[in-house]
């Protein structure tokens, strides 16, 4: 859990610098506690001027509008943070009716309530055309909803190129290709979140 006063101070960074629908995604504390000791938020740090302008800066990345397909494409690994949205499916042998990525509170005997989070990578299909590969590890859901197969998201983070073991990338020699795909960096971790129209 965040120490004492962490929740309050990232709800009013959020609020204070992305647009509405991205802050309305934090709902709840469980959507909130998970980034709180993350580069983008700081929170848990000690409030202080200049603690507030780099979490005012780093989020201020959330108000990008989203990259095409093509834009993505054309990004070196490790170039970000990006912002991708689309419809997310789960990779090809995964069970398309469990969630992809979900949030779940537990109650703890030594440790009180404890925040669960699961999520798996997935495929993103971008508006206007195009796959991209999501990569989960590290990464986190921003939305307390469950993330399902079909449900229209936000994806921050970072480019990169992974080996295609899945079979959606040709190459011209046969063998597997590059998929695009979008990964937590070194310092922000990947947001995911659940686009409400």
């Amino acid at each position: 859990m965040p120490p004492p006063g962490a929740l309050s101070r990232a709800r009013a960074l959020v609020l204070g610098v992305a647009p509405l629908p991205l802050a309305n995604s934090f709902d709840d504390w469980a959507s909130m506690a998970g980034l709180c000791d993350t580069g983008w938020l700081l929170a848990s740090l000690r409030p202080s001027v200049a603690i507030t302008r780099i979490a005012q800066r780093r989020l201020r990345a959330l108000t990008a509008r989203p990259l095409a397909f093509a834009e993505f494409a054309a990004q070196r690994p490790g170039h970000g943070p990006l912002h991708l949205r689309g419809t997310c499916a789960p990779l090809p042998g995964q069970d398309a009716t469990r969630a992809v990525w979900r949030l779940e509170v537990d109650a703890d005997a030594d440790l009180g309530r404890v925040l669960v989070e699961e999520g798996n990578d997935f495929l993103l299909s971008l508006e206007g055309g195009g796959q991209v590969y999501v990569l989960s590890r590290d990464g986190h859901l921003v939305s307390g909803a469950p993330l399902r197969a079909g449900d229209t998201v936000s994806v921050f983070g970072f480019a990169d190129a992974i080996p295609d073991a899945i079979g959606l990338a040709a190459s011209p020699n046969g063998r597997g290709g590059l998929l695009h795909a979008i990964r937590s960096g070194s310092e922000l971790p990947l947001l995911v979140t659940k686009v409400v129209r």
